[in-house]
């Protein structure tokens, strides 16, 4: 007697998903995921409004391209600061994540773009809350801007002050002259002294007695030794005079763009006042309802997962609770394994006929149609109509090239 469990096949299978359990399954996702669709179809429809920042409207003229580029990713950082969320919040009224939600990111068309979407349940809060951000994160960018500038404008001032100072106590050491003047005055005396030592000059003189004589004049004070003196000593300070006048060239040129860049950086924050009204860097590209597919395919997998996984779990939880039902074997019949099976002196295929064989010669013609094989037939006791015994009782030997009928190199048939 053996047992047989029915319910093996069930409680192996991985989702335990037979019989009607897949219609049943079936129809309540499908339920679940129409409930879903229609509570996505009765939320209110969702408006997204894209407005593009030109930084380069904003930017120092004399930006290379690579400082434009990093100036545009600070517009965008500060943009997504919660300094500028808070300032939204407290121009508009309307809070992140409950009114709206907000993506900013550089362009990917353009260096000197940011890319500003917002989504909203009204197309009117996207578009001011898209334009206050922007608003908000130009002004923080341009005031750290105009204070980075302005703290370059004080560094040059100090540095021409300085230089100023020392220029002047160059002049005083010098004599009180353009210390370059002094310099080339000196220098211009050594070689006039050396001029005049190399060929000095004479002059008639006349004695007591009346007679006139032509003598060398003397070399006039101060001596070539204290003139090359002077000159020795202003030349350092002619060099660093000169230096110093032309890094203050350098440092006045640089102040002036500095001081210019100051003043369009706080023009380019009094202009974005305007930009409510009238828009000079902020430009809207489409405020336009977003598409429901999105929500109504997460109202469908909302509700149809679930119900799917949680159909899964119970059963799965009801076939192992479940006692496993058994039922009652039936008695076999014992098989000898070792019996043997008699031998039957039926033909093969009693119903088969052969054709004849033909046996080919290469010498002879067609010999005789062999007698029907159905009279030559042996039985398996030896016993027989025919001459089946190997002994030689034949026409001849036949080789082993035309027992089968057919010599191997003949093609006839």
């Amino acid at each position: 007697m053996t047992a047989v469990d029915n319910n093996a096949g069930e409680l192996t299978s991985f989702l335990h998903l037979t019989g009607r359990r897949p219609l049943v399954v079936v129809l309540l996702a499908g339920l679940a995921g129409a409930l879903g669709v229609l509570l996505a179809l009765g939320d209110p429809a969702q408006w997204q409004a894209r407005y593009v920042v030109n930084g380069q409207r904003v930017a120092d003229d004399t930006l290379a391209p690579a400082e434009l580029d990093i100036f545009v990713e600070e517009i965008a950082t500060t943009m997504r600061l919660p300094i500028v969320i808070g300032l939204v919040e407290e121009r508009t009224g309307y809070v992140e994540e409950e009114d709206y939600e907000i993506t900013v990111n550089q362009s990917g068309s353009s260096v000197a773009l940011v890319d500003v979407n917002v989504v909203a349940d009204d197309p009117v809060i996207a578009q001011t809350v898209a334009v206050e951000t922007a608003i908000a994160g130009l002004e923080i960018t341009l005031d750290k801007t105009r204070q980075s500038l302005q703290a370059t404008v004080d560094q040059l001032d100090d540095a021409i002050e300085q230089n100023e100072i020392r220029i002047a106590e160059l002049t005083s050491e010098a004599g009180g002259i353009n210390p370059t003047l002094a310099y080339d005055n000196a220098a211009q005396a050594v070689l006039d002294r050396r001029a005049f030592l190399a060929n000095p000059p004479t002059e008639e003189v006349t004695d007591d007695e009346g007679n006139v004589t032509e003598v060398q004049v003397e070399e006039p004070a101060p001596p070539l030794a204290e003139l090359e003196a002077t000159v020795e000593r202003l030349a350092p300070l002619d060099r660093e005079f000169t230096q110093l006048a032309n890094e203050n060239t350098e440092l006045s040129l640089r102040l002036s763009e500095r001081r210019a860049s100051v003043r369009d950086a706080a023009g380019s924050i009094t202009a974005l006042d305007t930009e409510r009204d009238a828009p000079q860097i902020i430009d809207e590209v489409v405020t336009e309802e977003t598409s429901r597919i999105t929500a109504l395919l997460t109202g469908l997998l909302l509700f149809a997962v679930p119900v799917v996984l949680g159909l899964i779990a119970l059963y799965w939880i009801y076939d192992l609770l479940r006692p496993p039902t058994r039922t009652t074997g039936h008695d076999a019949a014992d098989i000898d394994a070792h019996g043997t099976l008699e031998a039957a002196s039926a033909r093969a295929l009693p119903e088969a006929r052969i054709t004849p064989l033909v046996v080919v010669d290469e010498d002879d013609d067609a010999q005789e149609p062999a007698a029907d094989l159905d009279e030559g037939l042996v039985d398996s006791d030896g016993n027989g109509d025919g001459d089946g015994d190997d002994d030689g009782d034949g026409d001849g030997p036949s080789s082993s090239a035309n027992r089968w009928g057919r010599d191997a190199s003949s093609k006839a048939g």
